[in-house]
């Protein structure tokens, strides 16, 4: 997915703290000004006010005009200061950046099982393979999440991880858009993000379920429907849509459970 640069958007989405600190440099700055046109003030008074009282008078013109410049360029070397604190705010929060978990990372941990079952089915050799046999290996090694991510997919509950940026998301959510067409497969999707699938990308409301649901009985569930009705095992499968319409009765059902224990 493509990167942008999102620093156009950085100042609304800065910290109270941040905010707080350049409203400090912009009055520093205002005040700096408004004492420098008095300090201007001064010496002008005390140029005009020597011809009428003397030269006393611009000295003590002059002093109070050292005072107010004094004042003046102080709030300026403040400024320097809270600028140094800005950037040390700035880096603190970039190295405190909490990113989403994963849910599913699957980067070819499974591919050898798979290879090894469709070898054994299709009676080839690993050295004979072709890239139609590669991909659909993929598929494969993917049994223990392509049907639940179809089925989060297909009932509106998924959403770009946060850790996308803008553009990201917008392609993210058309390729999306094309899996729940049927378009494209589920297995697409994880071979695209190299087998991962962030927790956030499951909206809120169903979050809690999927993460509890797939952490415990569904990898169980999906093994004994393979089984029972592809007779095959766990990666030894491709994912057709006439099996996910028959499995994710399943996911239905331990979903409406779930929304029931929570009244």
């Amino acid at each position: 997915m493509a990167k942008n640069d999102q620093s156009s958007a950085a100042s609304v989405q800065e910290p109270a703290e941040i905010k707080k600190l350049r409203t400090q440099i912009k009055r520093n700055i205002v005040v700096s000004v408004i004492f420098h046109i008095i300090t201007a003030g001064i010496i002008a008074g005390g140029v005009y006010g020597m011809t009428k009282a003397g030269f006393a008078l611009l000295c003590v013109a002059l002093f109070f005009a050292a005072c107010t410049e004094v004042f003046a360029i102080s709030l300026l070397r403040e400024n320097k200061k809270v600028e140094r604190r800005i950037e040390l705010e700035k880096s603190r929060l970039a190295s405190a950046t909490v990113f989403a978990d994963p849910l599913y990372k699957n980067k070819g941990y499974t591919y050898d099982m798979a290879r090894e079952l469709y070898c054994s089915h299709t009676g080839k050799k690993e050295k004979d393979l072709t890239k139609e046999d590669v991909s659909v290996i993929w598929q494969y090694s993917y049994d223990d999440f392509a049907y639940l991510l179809m089925w989060i997919i297909e009932n509106n509950l998924y959403q770009p991880t946060k850790d996308f940026d803008e553009d990201e998301a917008r392609e993210d959510k058309e390729y999306v858009s094309r899996i729940k067409r049927r378009e494209k497969l589920p297995t697409d999707y994880l071979e695209s993000y190299d087998g991962y699938f962030m927790e956030d990308s499951v909206k809120k409301k169903a979050r809690a379920f999927v993460i509890g649901y797939f952490k415990n009985s569904y990898e169980d569930e999906v093994r004994k429907f393979a089984k029972e009705n592809l007779n095959a095992e766990l990666y030894g499968f491709p994912f057709r849509w006439e099996d996910y319409d028959a499995f994710k009765v399943h996911i239905d059902k331990a979903y409406a459970e779930y929304l029931e224990n929570k009244k």
